[in-house]
């Protein structure tokens, strides 16, 4: 999987920020993208990448303020007009509101849409995927709207099946593939072989945690407690700015070095960053950060393998 941030800013656009959205590469795993919020001109950003529009099946908007959403109908509107739209339509999930919020928009600026959207919106915790690969699930911040975190869990998966050995062998890709990745051992021309010999290694459970914007509450511990990977806005990066964090509903440095000492995580990236913040801040940041744990400052257009 892959990670590329398209807008790492808080609240206004920047010069070297844009507003806020990421998106997830999927394509290995489940092949498609997945992209979390959409701030003003995300659709300008992703021109300057290698993700495909069609590609992005699923967003996922954490609330209804601007600096998240405003860029959601140029990028839907703009997705029309590619020629592979139409096959792939898209799911919008987020809090109650949303559906409107496009329908409306959509509605005003007499764009008809040639795909297909649908909408999961929730107004409390509940679990909105669930299938063989992943979990997720809409968890409540603390924001002065409502607003929702996420957490996605990929399940145990099996690994890969070596089609070159197997061909090796003389069984071609077909049906048969899915036999033995399902089954523990196959008979093929009258003997017996393991299954797990023409596979790599399973793919472990996964769990990555995404908190946009909220203060810190005390629930916030257990929510990231098992993560692997956490995606946290951090609009005060200084501990001196650390008051602002809850009289403005953000959180601080202090917040993330609060959540992160109980938990499991390997990978931290931090995004939402006020724009009063340079590079020094940031590696001062990134130094005093437990040294377990890989940590990330966001720019816009990074890209990460994970």
């Amino acid at each position: 999987m892959k990670l590329q941030f398209l807008g790492t800013g808080a609240g206004l656009p920047a010069k070297f920020r844009n507003t806020q959205s990421f998106v997830f590469n999927f394509m290995q795993e489940l092949k498609e993208c997945w992209m979390f919020d959409c701030g003003e001109a995300t659709q300008h950003q992703i021109l300057r990448t290698n993700i495909k529009p069609t590609k992005i099946t699923k967003i996922f908007i954490s609330h209804l303020h601007a600096d998240h959403i405003l860029g959601l109908i140029g990028f839907l509107s703009s997705r029309n007009f590619l020629l592979d739209s139409k096959e792939s339509g898209v799911t919008i999930y987020g809090p109650v509101g949303i559906r409107q919020f496009v329908k409306q928009n959509l509605l005003f600026t007499h764009c008809s849409l040639n795909f297909d959207v649908k909408y999961v919106e929730f107004s409390s915790e509940q679990c909105i995927i669930d299938n063989k690969t992943v979990v997720v699930s809409a968890y409540p911040l603390n924001h002065n709207i409502e607003c929702f975190g996420y957490k996605i869990i990929f399940k145990n998966q099996k690994g890969s099946l070596d089609a070159e050995k197997l061909k090796k062998l003389g069984i071609m890709p077909g049906p048969f593939y899915k036999n033995i990745k399902e089954q523990d051992s196959f008979v093929y021309n009258e003997t017996t072989y393991n299954s797990s010999e023409f596979l790599s290694e399973d793919k472990p459970k996964k769990e990555i945690a995404i908190i946009p914007d909220t203060r810190y509450f005390p629930q916030l511990n257990e929510f990231v407690k098992n993560s692997d990977i956490i995606i946290s806005e951090c609009t005060y990066l200084d501990e001196k700015d650390a008051h602002h964090a809850r009289k403005n509903y953000h959180l601080s440095i202090l917040d993330i070095e609060n959540f992160i000492t109980e938990s499991t995580v390997k990978r931290l990236f931090l995004t939402h960053i006020s724009a009063r913040y340079d590079v020094d801040t940031e590696k001062s940041v990134v130094e005093k950060i437990d040294k377990t744990i890989k940590v990330s400052i966001a720019h816009d257009l990074d890209e990460y393998n994970l």
